[in-house]
């Protein structure tokens, strides 16, 4: 693997009560998508939630890799570093004159709780990782909308993010993406499979340029069947 260029870091630590996602995304997110939540679940969501900001660890980094970006029909190369991101990121990524490489955490405290929970309580440890996952993505929403307003100073727009393991993106590269971040970044490290701990993380990429733009999540496009932002299909029985 090429060694990445060097390049400046920008991290952030976030206040928890800064993260704030939609009730609809969180019932969503437990499956409850066009149809009501039932009165026990709609108490125990409201109980947890008013536990879970005390146990969040909410930070996000980004950096933008300096140097020339080209592409292939199915990859990207930045910075020396070819990234195998499958023609449909790639096209989508092809304008960009630069990238932003990102990551975002809330930490591990919110998966030891629920993993605590599993073994007397399945349901509260359910409803508990659903609001890990949202609480999450609210951090990668975050550092996204970071990088948009960084691009907009260059006078730059920006592509939606992209992460490994989506669209035909290898997980492989995860160490790849690493590489242009300082060791443990935010507190998040890799296994020898690539997966990120804390497991409730995400990284990725987003487009920078003039002359790419952002565009609405075409769910057909990804093969991930369960997740909560999935537009397509009827709701869950």
């Amino acid at each position: 693997m090429a060694a990445a260029a060097p390049t400046e870091t920008r991290v952030f630590t976030l206040d928890p009560h800064q993260l704030a996602p939609q009730r609809e995304t969180l019932e969503q997110a437990l499956g409850y998508r066009g149809r009501s939540v039932p009165e026990a679940v709609s108490l125990l969501l409201d109980d947890l939630l008013a536990s879970v900001p005390p146990l969040l660890q909410p930070s996000c980094a980004f950096c933008v890799p300096p140097g020339r970006l080209t592409t292939t029909a199915s990859s990207i190369v930045c910075s020396a570093v070819e990234f195998h991101t499958e023609p449909i990121i790639t096209k989508r990524l092809r304008k960009s004159t630069a990238v932003a490489l990102f990551v975002a955490t809330i930490g591990p405290r919110l998966e030891r709780w629920s993993k605590e929970l599993t073994s007397s309580d399945m349901l509260r440890a359910f409803v508990l990782d659903a609001i890990a996952s949202v609480m999450v993505e609210a951090v990668a929403e975050w550092v996204e909308s970071a990088v948009a307003s960084e691009a907009a100073t260059r006078g730059w727009r920006v592509t939606n993010r992209y992460s490994p393991g989506y669209c035909g993106w290898t997980v492989a590269d995860q160490p790849k993406l690493f590489s242009f971040f300082p060791k443990r970044v935010c507190g998040i490290s890799l296994t020898s499979s690539c997966l990120m701990v804390p497991i409730k993380s995400v990284s990725g990429i987003i487009g920078l340029g003039p002359d790419v733009k952002r565009e609405e999540y075409e769910c057909s496009l990804c093969d991930l069947a369960d997740c909560f932002r999935r537009r397509e299909g009827p709701a869950r029985p």
